[in-house]
């Protein structure tokens, strides 16, 4: 069995089980800030791709059939807040996950380049998938080397909501009294 973790009810859960219950509350945030703010955070014609943090997240948290179960769930979900054809976003998040999943990094690298790196395709990947599909099932804007340039923007935003999210979970972790910069010692 695996470890356990006790609960507030004093049964134990499963660690994979609170991964879930994050990703599923990380979904709806991300989804929800989509909706109402997406726009308004915009730099020049670049959108933050906020449905891409809770698909890095899942595939970062499971390297196998439950990440991109997940991811297809989150394309699907943003499927409802697209203007294009339904299924679309799905389609291109599990595609996405699909061809980056190979590209990640093993468990035990300690690198955090190989990592961001990876989440960077993860996101620019889906990102090119989304548009071209939309282009060719929805009659939407064809893809064009401008198009390619907004939506490379749109990747290093995202890529950088991903490095400041995972900076405040690693503050979030740090034991009390402990600084990322200062060791405290006991004297």
């Amino acid at each position: 069995m695996g470890h356990s973790c006790p609960s507030l009810s004093g049964k134990s859960v499963q660690p994979t089980n609170m991964k879930h219950f994050i990703l599923l509350i990380t979904t709806y945030l991300a989804l929800a800030s989509q909706a109402a703010c997406g726009t308004s955070l915009a730099i020049g014609d670049c959108r933050p791709p906020l449905m891409w943090l809770p698909v890095v997240l899942a595939l970062t948290w499971f390297g196998d059939s439950r990440g991109i179960a997940w991811t297809a769930l989150i394309g699907l979900l943003t499927d409802g807040l697209s203007g294009g054809r339904f299924g679309v976003e799905m389609l291109a998040a599990t595609l996405a996950a699909a061809l980056t999943m190979s590209l990640r990094p093993d468990e035990d690298v300690r690198s955090r380049g190989a990592w961001f790196v990876w989440q960077f395709a993860v996101i620019g990947t889906g990102l090119v998938l989304s548009s071209g599909l939309n282009s060719v099932l929805s009659d939407g804007a064809a893809v064009t080397m401008a198009s390619l340039v907004t939506l490379a923007g749109e990747a290093a935003i995202g890529f950088g909501f991903c490095v400041v999210s995972s900076q405040a979970v690693r503050l979030f972790h740090q034991p009390v009294g402990a600084s990322p910069r200062f060791r405290v010692t006991g004297r």
